[in-house]
């Protein structure tokens, strides 16, 4: 079989004052009447395809952060036709790589497989070729979620501070918070000295701020404010507090009392449980870190929320210019999710779990060139575990120095934390006299849902699990399927696999110029 890589290189350029689209192959080639686009013309430079490299996690890993993939792609540049590309803005512009492949008998019109689309970082010119970083969009999220900072613009009216923005030498230029599900004993920031006003949550409403502390010690909720105006002109009575809950604003609460110690609070964004699950949560950090809805996969949050319907909670400091990516890697930590981009740039989860249902396709010894049995990196590597722990019911502010009015109960609660739960099985220790006990930190809100996943984790882990890692040849239609999370089976005359095992695709390494995928499977 013939092939050819093609790519759709979108840049800025300043000569036209916007963006136009380079094309590139690896011959030179004009599409077809019927392709997309029709009759253009593809330059024949691409000297090194973008060999895009993506996993779950860390290699040979089930659990930890999920990586980011990207290559480079190089062009041909010796005759300096390309000199031009210096001038144009690459950074953050689009890439869309594509793999043609030209079977017998079909009069060289190719079968079309998007292998990447993605963005990239500027273009290097040397004397003789052009390098181009091809990255992942999970990268997009790779930067600070809150972009909406305080201005510290308070002003001092009859010896008073108005305004909620802080002041030039406490909050200006530091990132509002922010709250998605449920979350505990958060710190907000003093946005209001003087009127003692705090910012919970910015940019909209929350569901519920279910209790204010000073020092530990519950205050009491008074009447929620109508407006600014209404919390700027009247304070709550002493001991007490009193919300402002706004659409656009967001949340803040005022205090009657000047406080005796730290400020903590407990907030819910999100009106029900179903709102609040990680698949939920997921896709609404992406869109608060600016991805649109229709490039995150519905199917994907609908499958998890069925697997894993738990309420869960994280939250965005003021303190600290914490990244989407950040959050969604504790997030989906919490129930053993993944989570990246498929070939064609759109946000993609999944849970790590034992392989069933419907492969994607058979992989046989005829299409493998090379395999090995490789060892787990994960906590205990790989031998069987007896015992799962897991953390749950994060509080944000751990705290030692409590007013005498806060009881034995919430002193032990507010110095851990995490609370924790276990499901064990000593039968396993029979085989495997050193299994280990393992242990998962989550941001899941109650004790019931850690116990299931902890249940759920056992299960997976305290029996053998295998990883192989193999380099194959593949046709069109499986490597339009083939993608991280899918199921394969995997088929050879070794280590039981005559009649065949599914695996699960944990990571994917393309090599357009031989046809080959790099692929790590774990079942």
């Amino acid at each position: 079989m013939a092939q050819i890589v093609i790519a759709d290189v979108d840049v800025y350029d300043p000569g036209i004052g916007g963006t136009r689209t380079l094309r590139f192959a690896t011959q030179s080639y004009t599409t077809g009447p019927t392709d997309t686009p029709a009759n253009t013309f593809y330059d024949g430079r691409i000297q090194q395809p973008a060999n895009i490299s993506r996993t779950c996690f860390s290699d040979a890993k089930t659990t930890g952060r999920t990586q980011i993939g990207y290559g480079d792609m190089v062009l041909v540049n010796n005759d300096g036709a390309l000199d031009s590309l210096l001038a144009y803005s690459f950074a953050g512009r689009a890439i869309t790589i594509k793999l043609g492949v030209v079977a017998p008998n079909s009069n060289r019109v190719p079968t079309w497989v998007t292998v990447i689309k993605g963005t990239m970082e500027q273009a290097e010119l040397s004397w003789q070729k052009v390098t181009i970083r091809v990255r992942d969009r999970q990268q997009d999220v790779a930067k600070p979620l809150q972009q909406v900072r305080y201005a510290g613009s308070n002003t001092l009216l009859g010896g008073v501070l108005n305004g909620l923005e802080g002041v030039a030498n406490d909050l200006k230029g530091k990132p509002k918070p922010q709250v998605f599900g449920r979350v505990f004993n958060v710190a907000p920031p003093q946005v209001n000295t003087d009127r003692r006003i705090y910012q919970v949550h910015a940019g909209s409403a929350l569901s519920a701020l279910l209790a204010a502390y000073d020092r530990g010690a519950p205050l009491t909720a008074g009447a929620v404010y109508s407006s600014q105006a209404d919390m700027e002109a009247n304070a709550p009575t002493a001991g007490q507090y009193r919300v402002w809950n706004d659409a656009t604003a967001g949340c803040s609460v005022r205090l009657g009392s000047a406080p005796t110690g730290t400020v903590t609070v407990d907030a819910v964004q999100g009106a029900a449980v179903t709102n609040r699950t990680v698949g939920q949560l997921y896709s609404q950090i992406l869109q608060a870190a600016g991805i649109s809805p229709s490039d995150i996969n519905s199917a994907d949050i609908t499958a998890l929320d069925a697997a894993a319907p738990y309420e869960a909670g994280v939250y965005a400091p003021y303190d600290q210019d914490i990244t989407a990516l950040e959050l969604l890697d504790t997030l989906c930590a919490s129930v053993g999710a993944w989570y990246g981009c498929d070939a064609s740039g759109v946000f993609r989860i999944g849970q790590i779990a034992v392989p069933s249902g419907a492969a994607v396709g058979t992989i046989t010894a005829t299409d493998i060139l090379k395999i090995e049995r490789v060892s787990s990196r994960d906590p205990g590597v790989g031998i069987p575990a007896w015992k799962m722990k897991i953390g749950y019911q994060r509080i944000y502010s751990v705290q030692n120095d409590l007013t005498a009015a806060v009881i034995d109960a919430r002193k032990a609660y507010l110095a851990e934390e995490y609370r924790r739960v276990e499901s064990s099985d000593a039968s396993v220790k029979t085989a495997n006299l050193t299994s280990p006990e393992l242990e998962f930190l989550t941001v899941l809100a109650s004790a019931s849902d850690a116990a299931a996943e902890a249940d759920r984790r056992l299960a997976i882990y305290k029996v053998r699990r295998d990883m192989y890692q193999l380099t194959i040849r593949v046709d069109a239609p499986l490597a339009a399927a083939l993608d991280i999370g899918k199921i394969v089976t995997l088929q050879v005359a070794r280590f039981g696999m005559s009649a065949g095992k599914n695996f699960l695709v944990i990571g994917i390494r393309t090599n357009m110029r031989g046809y080959q995928f790099d692929l790590t499977l774990w079942g």
